[in-house]
Order: structure tokens, then sequence, then C-alpha cells
């Protein structure tokens, strides 16, 4: 057997523990992580116009060709061309019969598998933006390590606690605000979803002007919320199925709080589980009190979606990775047996498979050559 054909088993090994890597904080999927999750510097925002020029949507994200956005009336666009300040896109198709676009069979099953060892009544919460922050309450758009940003997620959490749910909310800050914040809450990410939650929540604010998110809901004045989907992971259909049911629900039971959802180039490390979300709630030039108001009327949708009764559950327990090292040994294990197998073919004998297994490190670690003892 020669080179070629050990790299290849190399290889084998590799795509089979490729998914345990992707839970890993400094491996897998994380070098997509900051590429494309920018928004606007400079104090601007992006329009989305139709191909009549009619206002879709407004967002500080950088937007790139090919996103895509569902309005609150469930119409699919794609951006299609950006000038300055101006993003045209073009309707892909009226969903307004079918907002719960299902995801493929495989990522379906995909998504169940990683949920199974999940807690239906266990949810995260995180900022990776954790300067972000409300002008007419807070003062200033950004306050360093203790945005107001926090004061929303917390209200966002004694909701969902009220409901039935246990929550984690991480109150550590990523500063700077800068494109290695996503690098940075990666980590916290990682950590939470050691506790297996069902689902886990990147709470930020927009930068736009306050009417793009401004509504009264069911008699009171909120801010909206909109969900952003990064379309560069492994998971992104999941993660917009999840976006869906949660708008289905709360298009019924808070009609206008959904501003709608974008579908934007990067990762947001989303790929770490197939619930993961960034939810905007209002834009910094709206009041902090509006958007806890908003926040507290999107936890509503949880227990449907979750099928959470309201009856408080027990408290989690302690974090455990003994599964993913078990999945890890069974990986490496059926990988060793493969090989072996495919040496013993090759060789005749188990003394010849093991020495053509020496002779891959004697080569390729050893400086010698084929041949070589």
């Amino acid at each position: 057997m020669n080179r070629v054909s050990l790299r290849f088993f190399a290889f084998i090994i590799v795509l089979l523990l490729a998914p345990l890597l992707g839970q890993s904080p400094c491996l897998g999927w994380e070098g997509l992580t900051g590429r494309f999750e920018e928004e606007r510097t400079d104090g601007g925002f992006y329009t989305i116009l139709d191909d009549r020029g009619n206002v879709i949507h407004r967002t500080a994200h950088k937007l790139y060709v090919g996103d895509e956005y569902f309005t609150s009336k469930n119409l699919h666009y794609r951006i299609t061309r950006i000038e300055g300040d101006c993003a045209y896109a073009e309707e892909v198709t009226n969903e307004k019969e079918s907002p719960q676009k299902s995801a493929s069979t495989l990522e379906a099953l995909l998504a169940k598998a990683a949920d199974s060892g999940a807690r239906k009544n266990l949810v995260a919460i995180y900022h990776t933006h954790s300067d972000e922050s409300y002008v007419p309450s807070d003062g200033s758009a950004s306050v360093y390590a203790n945005g107001g940003i926090f004061k929303v997620g917390k209200v966002f959490a004694e909701k969902l606690r009220s409901e039935g749910f246990e929550v984690l909310h991480s109150l550590r800050p990523h500063d700077p605000h800068d494109a290695n914040a996503y690098y940075r809450s990666r980590r916290t990410a990682v950590q939470l979803l050691q506790k297996q939650p069902v689902a886990i929540i990147d709470v930020h604010r927009d930068a736009v002007p306050p009417d793009v998110y401004e509504a009264v809901v069911n008699g009171q004045k909120v801010t909206k919320i909109k969900f952003v989907i990064g379309r560069e992971n492994p998971r992104m259909s999941a993660n917009l199925q999840f976006a869906k049911e949660l708008k289905s629900v709360l298009d019924e039971i808070h009609p206008g709080l959904v501003e709608g959802i974008l579908v934007s180039r990067g990762n947001y490390n989303q790929d770490l589980a197939p619930r993961a979300l960034l939810v905007e709630v209002g834009s910094h030039t709206n009041a902090r009190e509006d958007a806890q108001k908003g926040v507290a009327l999107f936890a509503d949708a949880f227990p449907e979606v979750f099928g959470i009764t309201g009856v408080r559950p027990e408290a989690p327990a302690p974090p455990t990775n003994r599964g993913d090292w078990k999945a890890l040994f069974w990986g490496i294990l059926i990988a060793g047996g493969m090989i072996a197998g495919f040496l013993y073919l090759n060789t005749g004998s188990w003394k010849g498979a093991w020495e053509r297994f020496l002779d891959f490190f004697r080569i390729e670690f050893g400086g010698k050559k084929e041949g070589e003892r």
C-alpha cells in the first residue's frame, strides 16, 4: 500500500471526527466566525429596496449580494446588487401560505440528532456585543462591558422563567465591539451549550432610526424584534426553521412584533447548535424600556414552540462532557478498525499490517523513504 492510500485513511479519520471539532471554541467552523459579521461603523445604515423602490427594511448590518430577508408579511427577498447605502432585492417567493417552510429531511434529522440530549426547558442567553445600549435611556449608544442590552436580556430571562423555563443568562462581556467579538463570544456559547439548552439566543440591538422598530402591540408601545441567521454555517436551515417557528407563533399571539428575518452572510456562532439565534431588540435610538417590553412579548412564544406548560422545572443537572468524550472514543475506535481491516486485506497478515502502519509514520515523520526501515 502506498502513501496515497495511507493519506486517504487519515482523511477518513478527519471526516469522522469533524462533527466533534465543531463543538470546540478553537477548532472546527470558527474560521468562518468574524469574517462577515460586521456592522456599519460610520453611523450609517443600509436600506433594502424592492424593484419598485419600496422600502423593505433598514439595518446597520453589513449586507452582501445573496443575503435574504423575510418581511413581517412573509415576503421573501434576495439582494441582487448594492449601490452605496441602498441594497436592491428581488422577491423570491410569497410564503404567506406556508410561513414555516420545513428544512430538508437531512437537515431535520441532523437537528434532531444534535438535539437529542437537550433539555427542552432550558434556554441560554448571552450577548456578543456587550456594550450595546439605548441612547434615550442609557445616555449613550455604547457602554463598555456594561451596556443596556444586559438589562434587556435580564427581562427576557425573567419572563422565560415565569413561563416555566430554566435560564442560563451570561453577563460575560466580549468587548471591544469589533470584528473579533464573535471569536470571544464563541467560548461563552460553547460553555453554555455544555449544559445542553434547547436553544441559545444572542441578544443584540440594531443601529437605525427609531421608526424602524417602533410599534404598538396589544395596546402597548414596544420595539419590534428581528431574527438574524448566518447563511455560512452548516446548520443554517435548522436555525432558519427555528426562527420561522417562533415568528409563526408570535404572528398569532402578538401580531406586529416581528419586523422580519435577515439571512446574512456570516456565521454568528450558529454552527454550534440547531436552535441558535441572533435577535435584534430595537435600535440604539429607541428607549430601552420599550425594548424590554418587546423582548418580554418575544418570550411568550417559547412555551408553545417547546411544549412547556408553565410548571417550574427541576434545576438543570451539572454540566458534563461525558457524551462528547464517548463519541470521540467511538469515532477513533471505528476509524482505527477501518484502517486495520484495510491494511490486513492488503498485506494478508496482522504482522504485515502493523509493519505498514509503522512505515507510514517512519515516512511521514521520520524522514525515511518508502522501503526503508
